[in-house]
């Protein structure tokens, strides 16, 4: 009720009705946003640090499984007794600067064996990109909402955020690449664990070998650089999980029933509290965003599990 005992619906903050003030670029203003912030140093903070560890891991072993199916993996079809193939880029990714070389019909080299630095340099492009994703999930962690539950960024900002996120993320790893190249001491140190202790070599030397954590740095760097242009999709990802995980607690078909508590890291568990208290009427969402998301979330812990093994105890483990 207005001041003036109309029925129009009035904004206290504002102080004007709602349907008289200037379009906030197209999203409503909600207490969604009002949120708490998780803190660093609280139990909820310290409990998003050990998320943020799970979580750097899960990317990690996707990214490896991803790397090896890309190019590691020969597909091939049967016919009759003749084998062809389809897919494999092993020798291709292997001695790229050879191929390009000789495609532009060049001798910059001199064999046809790869080059040394192409030798690490193909591994590092592999651990930048998965330090990069896992910065930015681990920064989603410790983020309050920046924009309100009824938000909508449509399929074209989603495809846009990836040219863009990766555009500010070149620029510190550029940085950081020009200073291990012209400092080459920082690659030459670094926490080498031996290859007796397995499963620990391999997952402590993934992160902090010499070299190796100069990649990590990188990918650091560019995940927080990128954070500002992902940080509206991101928010938007959260919003969506929440969303799924109240419905299903709403929901009293099947074993939906016996689902009363809400799961996850503490950012999901609040948003899902916030949703289950307001109950606020959403408008819908883009259905190829939908099954996107669905399809990004199952290949991504398909990924995860299946890298676990590669990296733990299959042809990438230390042995």
């Amino acid at each position: 009720m207005s001041p003036d005992g109309n029925d129009a619906v009035y904004d206290q903050e504002a102080g004007v009705p709602v349907a008289d003030q200037p379009a906030r670029r197209g999203r409503r203003r909600t207490s969604s946003t009002d949120l708490p912030r998780i803190r660093l140093l609280s139990w909820l903070g310290l409990e998003s640090i050990l998320w943020g560890v799970i979580a750097g891991h899960l990317v990690k072993w996707a990214g490896n499984t991803a790397y090896f199916a890309s190019f590691q993996v020969r597909y091939a079809v049967g016919y009759l007794k003749s084998l062809y193939t389809v897919w494999y880029l092993k020798d291709t990714w292997d001695r790229l600067p050879v191929h390009i070389s000789n495609l532009l019909g060049q001798d910059w080299f001199a064999s046809q064996a790869a080059p040394a630095f192409w030798v690490t340099g193909r591994h590092d492009i592999r651990d930048v990109g998965i330090a990069l994703v896992a910065t930015i999930i681990v920064e989603l962690m410790f983020t309050k909402p920046k924009y309100p539950v009824d938000d909508r960024p449509g399929l074209r900002r989603y495809l846009l955020t990836i040219p863009m996120a990766l555009g500010a993320a070149a620029i510190p790893i550029a940085i950081i690449a020009v200073l291990a190249w012209k400092l080459p001491w920082l690659q030459q140190h670094g926490l080498d664990v031996p290859a007796r202790y397995g499963a620990l070599a391999s997952e402590v030397n993934g992160w902090l070998a010499k070299g190796t954590w100069i990649t990590i740095a990188m990918g650091v760097a560019g995940g927080i650089a990128a954070k500002r242009p992902v940080k509206r999709v991101a928010d938007d990802i959260q919003w969506f999980l929440a969303e799924r995980s109240a419905a299903k607690i709403r929901s009293s078909e099947g074993l939906n029933r016996l689902n009363n508590r809400v799961w996850g890291v503490p950012s999901h568990r609040v948003r899902v509290h916030w949703l289950l208290e307001n109950q606020p009427g959403l408008p819908p969402r883009n259905p190829w965003i939908v099954r996107g998301l669905l399809a990004v979330m199952v290949i991504g812990l398909v990924f995860s599990g299946v890298g676990a093994w590669l990296t733990l105890a299959g042809p990438a483990a230390v042995h």
